[in-house]
């Protein structure tokens, strides 16, 4: 029998930077330390920038609560209890 696996086919294109020196020296090594290409270091970089921005997205209200209620801790039953005691 044969598996299929579906992966997600990311293209890639060659991009030119103009960057400081230093700062060039900087991610290379970091590179090199990290066991990654310049191209991974940078495009992981800008992943987490895009992660970023996507969060910021939010209302800060809702950032503010994202977390608080433990999950597990109410279900269905908690919910419709809280409805009955409304309503009824």
């Amino acid at each position: 029998m044969y598996k299929y696996i579906r992966q997600r086919i990311m293209m890639s294109t060659k991009l030119t930077l103009y960057i400081e020196d230093d700062l060039i020296s900087y991610i290379k090594t970091y590179a090199k330390e990290n066991r990654q290409s310049v191209s991974k270091v940078v495009n992981n970089f800008f992943t987490l920038l895009q992660q970023e921005s996507k969060e910021q997205e939010s209302a800060p209200i809702t950032k503010s609560l994202r977390g608080v209620l433990d999950k597990g801790a109410l279900d269905i039953s908690d919910y419709e209890a809280y409805l009955e005691k409304k309503y009824l």
